[in-house]
C-alpha cells in the first residue's frame, strides 16, 4: 500500500491526537522527519518484522525449550533471565541514544548482534548453554524495540500520523505468523522454532535500516550530574512512577500466559493449530482497538486506558483459570484487546504527551524495562513453580490478583493526571 494512501486513511492533525501542553519537538528533528519519504510504510515494515518475531518468541520459544529437555521451572528461570537482561540493558542503551542523539545507529548495531546470537541458538543444547545464548541475545535484541519504537513515535508526532493504525499492522503480522507457525509445528519438529527466530531477527535488522534516521543534539552535560540524567528526572515524576507501577502489575499478569499457556493447553488436549487460534483471537481484538485508537484515546485518556486494561485482566485471568474448554478460552482470550492493547495504548499516549523529546528514548526504555520487564522477570519463575506444583488454575488466579493491583495504580494515575 502506498504511503500517500496510508496517509489519506489515517492522517490526523496533532491537535486531535494530543492536548496543547504536549512537549514540543525540536524544529530540526521535525524538518528531518518531514524530509523522509514513505514514513508510514517504513514504520509499518518495522512493526511487521518486530511483532512477527514476537509471535514466535511468546507462544513457541517455551515449547522449543521443552523440546530441548528443560523443565517448567528451568524454562521459568530462563524467561526471567531474559527479562532481567532487558531491565538492565534497555535503560542504559536508551540513555546512550538520548545522550548521543544517534538512535538508529544503536538499533542497527543491536539488531545485527542479535542475528548472530540467534544463529548460535540453533545449535545450542542444555540449560546453561540455552540460558547464556538467550541472555546475550536478549541483551542485544532488547534495546531494538524501545529505541526503534522511539524513532517511530517521533516520526508519528512530527508527521501527524496515527500510532494505533500503524501499530495495528504489527498485530496483523503477529496473527499471520503465529497461525502459520502453529500449523507448521503441528506436523513438524519444535527445533524449527530457533530457525524461525533467526529469520525474524534478520527481518528486524533490515526493517531498522529503513527507519527514519532522526537525530537530536548531544546532551552537553551528559555524565556531569547524575541528577540531570534523563532516567533520574523521569523516575522522580510521581505520574511516571504510577504509570510504571500500573504497567508492571498489569503486564506481569501475562507471565502465566506467555510462559506456560501453550504447554498447559497442549497437555489439556488442545492442538497446536487451535492454540494458534487462541493467540490470534486476542490479537484481532487488539487490532480493532488500535484502529479505533483516536476515539478511544479521546474518550479514556492514558490513565483510563491503563485502568481498562487492568479490569479486563481480572476477568481474563479468572476465566483462563476456570476452564480449558476451547470455545470458552476463545472468549476469554479476546480480552487481550484490553489487557495488552488498551494498557499499551495508554502507556504510549502518556509517553507522547508527557515525556520531553530529549528524554523520549529513555522514557520508552524505562517503560519497556521496568513496566514490562522487571515485574514479569520476577513472576516467571514464581509462575513456573505454581504451574509445576499447584497447576495452571492457581497460576492464572494469581495473575488476576496482579491485575487487581494494576487497577489500583491506574486509578492513582488517573487522579494525578487530573490535578
Amino acid at each position: 500500500m502506498g504511503d500517500s494512501k496510508l496517509r489519506s486513511l489515517r492522517h490526523i492533525p496533532a491537535t486531535m491526537a494530543a492536548p496543547s501542553n504536549m512537549a514540543e519537538l525540536p524544529e530540526a528533528l521535525v524538518s528531518a522527519a518531514k524530509a523522509v519519504k514513505y514514513p508510514s510504510a517504513r514504520i509499518i515494515f518495522y512493526y511487521v518484522a518486530m511483532f512477527g518475531t514476537v509471535a514466535i518468541i511468546g507462544p513457541f520459544l517455551p515449547l522449543w525449550m521443552e523440546g530441548r529437555g528443560l523443565s517448567p521451572v528451568e524454562i521459568g528461570y530462563i524467561l526471567a533471565a531474559m527479562s532481567w537482561v532487558r531491565v538492565t540493558v534497555n535503560p542504559l542503551a536508551a540513555h546512550v541514544a538520548d545522550v548521543t542523539g544517534r538512535r538508529k545507529r544503536l538499533a542497527m548495531l543491536c539488531a545485527g548482534g542479535a542475528c548472530i546470537a540467534m544463529a548460535v541458538l540453533t545449535q545450542t543444547y542444555g540449560f546453561w548453554g540455552i540460558l547464556a545464548v538467550l541472555a546475550i541475545g536478549n541483551a542485544l535484541q532488547g534495546p531494538v524495540l524501545p529505541v526503534g519504537e522511539n524513532l517511530c513515535l517521533l516520526t508519528i508526532r512530527a508527521r501527524g500520523l496515527e500510532y494505533g493504525f500503524l501499530r495495528s499492522w504489527g498485530s496483523v503480522s503477529f496473527i499471520v505468523v503465529v497461525t502459520a507457525a502453529g500449523f507448521w509445528l503441528e506436523s513438524g519438529s519444535s527445533n524449527h522454532v530457533a530457525y524461525m527466530l533467526l529469520g525474524g531477527m534478520g527481518l528486524i535488522f533490515i526493517a531498522v535500516c529503513f527507519l527514519p534516521d532522526l537525530r537530536s543534539p548531544p546532551r552537553e552535560n551528559a555524565g556531569r550530574k547524575f541528577a540531570s540524567a534523563p532516567a533520574w528526572a523521569l523516575l522522580r515524576d510521581r505520574r511516571f512512577q504510577l504509570l510504571l507501577l500500573a504497567a508492571a502489575a498489569n503486564m506481569s499478569a501475562h507471565a502465566a500466559l506467555n510462559g506456560y499457556s501453550t504447554i498447559y493447553w497442549k497437555a489439556a488436549g488442545i492442538s497446536e493449530s487451535q492454540i494458534s487460534m487462541l493467540w490470534s483471537v486476542g490479537v484481532v481484538a487488539e487490532i480493532l482497538l488500535f484502529w479505533g485508537s483516536v476515539h478511544v484515546v479521546r474518550r479514556f485518556g492514558p490513565g483510563g486506558l491503563m485502568a481498562l486494561g487492568a479490569a479486563g485482566g481480572v476477568i481474563r485471568w479468572v476465566g483462563l483459570g476456570m476452564t480449558t474448554d476451547f470455545y470458552a478460552l476463545l472468549a476469554f482470550q479476546s480480552l487481550h484487546g484490553l489487557t495488552f492493547g488498551a494498557a499499551h495504548l495508554g502507556a504510549m499516549t502518556y509517553l507522547q504527551r508527557h515525556v520531553p523529546t530529549e528524554s523520549s528514548a529513555t522514557g520508552q526504555a524505562l517503560y519497556s524495562a521496568l513496566g514490562m520487564g522487571l515485574a514479569i522477570s520476577i513472576m516467571q519463575p514464581i509462575t513456573g513453580t505454581l504451574f509445576e506444583n499447584f497447576g495452571g488454575s492457581t497460576a492464572f488466579f494469581t495473575m488476576a490478583g496482579l491485575a487487581s493491583l494494576g487497577l489500583i495504580f491506574a486509578f492513582g494515575l488517573m487522579r494525578k493526571l487530573r490535578e
